[in-house]
């Protein structure tokens, strides 16, 4: 049994929930009109519309990221699979990877300091390579 890759699996699975419910909520509030094929709509509001739904199917694929790591990780913690020292790496990489490009991100919008505590998933990401790379370890 590896507590550390349960402790990051239940971590995964908590922020699944919330990306599922609350993440939906506040995306889905920022959704532009959708095209009318029977009126002629300004480009720019169409292209805002598929902006706007290539991220919602980007919100999709988070969600499945989150839900298929949390899965792996509680199932190697808890020893119903056999360690994967492949895919525990992998997965170090991407949320350490996942830490990184969020924070590059904010820095290089030039975001204010509020908005690296309201957009706080960085945080999470962080701890879950932490407590994968010392679930490695042990």
């Amino acid at each position: 049994m590896n507590g550390w890759f349960l402790a990051a699996g239940a971590l995964l699975l908590v922020a699944f929930f919330v990306h599922s419910f609350a993440g939906n909520r506040l995306y889905s509030a920022a959704r532009p009109a959708p095209p009318n094929r029977a009126v002629r709509l300004a480009r720019s509001v169409s292209r805002a519309y598929d902006a706007w739904l290539m991220g919602r199917c980007g919100m999709q694929m988070i969600g499945a990221d989150l839900l298929l790591a949390a899965g792996f990780l509680l199932a190697d913690g808890a020893g119903v699979i056999p360690r994967s020292c492949g895919l525990e790496l992998f997965l170090l990489l991407t949320y350490g990877g996942w830490t990184a490009g969020w924070l590059l991100s904010l820095a290089a919008e030039r975001s204010e300091p509020r908005h690296y505590l309201r957009l706080r998933q960085w945080m999470l990401f962080g701890v879950v390579a932490v407590l994968v790379g010392i679930g490695i370890l042990r």
